[in-house]
């Protein structure tokens, strides 16, 4: 065979090859892109009560996808953070607050946490707050009137719209930590909380009130009643046993906490006079519970209030460090209640030395 043959196919053996070379690498490239598009268009669920999101400022990638982990939009973190990278977001989400109606993909989803939206303002309303307290803080954040607030709570169109059987929403605006978008206005703050509520307050629970005997609403009376003598959580199904057993005696229940929600400048330190006061929900002129919650009890005065320790408890004092000492009978209950005047008064003295 002559020199130019072998030449001939040795160019012919080369160019299969690269073309051999040429055709995997567009296979892989053809892979890759389609692995990339399983990726990045991986669905996403949507919660109903989720449609709307709040990132904090500060959060990064790994932070924002264990946060919507927590909240079910999303299944797997490690399959977003790459999307995240493949889509090039990794470094440009933002934080702020996210309408998720029309996410249904990473892609989606990607382009809307990337998009400059309003910044989420983070406000925590303690265990215990009463309506008005919650009313003026909210109100400091969000720039609203509060009498706008306090308005809606016992507006009929609003309670019936929320599923709420009760003349006012006192007791079901459930405290936590909420982001809330810089334009939201009372209604939206307050359908938050309450929606909140029924989440925390579900269906095993309210049976177990059922069970109980008791109605919601006299259930968070009382939580609220708990709440407002508690700072320990491991008191609260006793504080729960003292009142339930002064019903059963038909005993009033004569709770500080109900006279501190009557008085205009409350909370504060309660004099004789307080007691006198004309109102049902003065429990040491009326008998039986108020006639509704007295503030807004966090879930485990709630569940407290459900299961309540079962004890032979009527009295307790508050020793002054948190805490209380229980009683049966009254007389151990005074002796208790005069150690503790006497401890205060020790303590007063020695502070004006």
């Amino acid at each position: 065979m002559d020199k130019s043959k072998l030449e001939r196919i040795k160019i012919f053996l080369n160019d299969i090859n690269k073309n051999n070379y040429l055709a995997v690498a567009i296979v892989l490239l053809a892979i890759l892109y389609t692995l990339r598009l399983l990726i990045i268009y991986t669905p996403v669920t949507i919660p109903a009560e989720k449609t709307k999101i709040a990132i904090s400022r500060g959060s990064n990638l790994s932070q924002i996808a264990d946060q919507l982990t927590e909240q079910g939009i999303i299944k797997n973190q490690k399959s977003f953070v790459l999307a995240a990278h493949l889509m090039l977001k990794n470094r440009s989400l933002k934080a702020g607050f996210f309408n998720l109606q029309n996410v249904h993909n990473y892609r989606s989803l990607l382009r809307t946490l990337s998009t400059s939206q309003n910044h989420a303002i983070k406000v925590t309303i303690p265990e215990g707050y009463q309506a008005r307290q919650i009313a003026a803080l909210v109100a400091r954040q969000l720039d609203f009137e509060a009498e706008d607030f306090l308005k809606l709570i016992d507006d009929p169109v609003i309670l019936e719209e929320l599923q709420i059987e009760s003349p006012s929403l006192e007791g079901y605006l459930f405290p936590e930590t909420y982001y809330f978008n810089d334009s939201d206005q009372p209604i939206d703050v307050i359908r938050r909380m309450v929606t909140l509520f029924h989440e925390m307050v579900d269906d095993s629970l309210l049976q177990a009130i059922q069970s109980s005997g008791r109605t919601l609403h006299e259930v968070l009376t009382l939580a609220s009643i708990v709440e407002g003598e508690c700072i320990v959580d491991s008191e609260r199904t006793l504080v729960a046993s003292v009142y339930i057993n002064r019903q059963k005696k038909r005993m009033r229940l004569e709770s500080d906490p109900t006279i501190q929600y009557i008085i205009p400048d409350g909370p504060r330190r309660l004099l004789k006079e307080d007691l006198l006061i004309q109102s049902p929900y003065n429990t040491y002129r009326n008998w039986g519970l108020p006639p509704g919650p007295i503030n807004n009890p966090g879930l485990e005065s709630i569940k407290a209030a459900t299961w309540p320790a079962e004890t032979d408890f009527l009295y307790m004092v508050a020793v002054g460090d948190g805490t209380h000492s229980f009683h049966s009978d009254y007389n151990s209950f005074l002796r208790a209640k005069r150690r503790f005047q006497k401890v205060r008064r020790e303590v007063a003295r020695n502070s004006k030395k």
